[in-house]
């Protein structure tokens, strides 16, 4: 339940994403709220953590 502006309540859908099905959604949005900005950050950085691990892997796997 969710309080409105008249102070009644209402009933709202609760969902359970994926990290792979909150990416394209945080990505697409209007950063002005300080929750998507957070989710923006997280997983630009993700993304890079992991894109420079499988650099790193493929380049041991040359050299080794």
């Amino acid at each position: 339940m969710v309080t409105i502006g008249s102070g009644t309540s209402r009933r709202v859908r609760d969902y359970m994403l994926t990290r792979y099905a909150c990416y394209p959604i945080a990505m697409n949005v209007d950063p002005g709220k300080q929750e998507i900005a957070f989710a923006q950050s997280y997983f630009a950085l993700s993304t890079r953590k992991i894109f420079s691990y499988t650099c790193f892997m493929l380049a041991s796997k040359r050299v080794g």
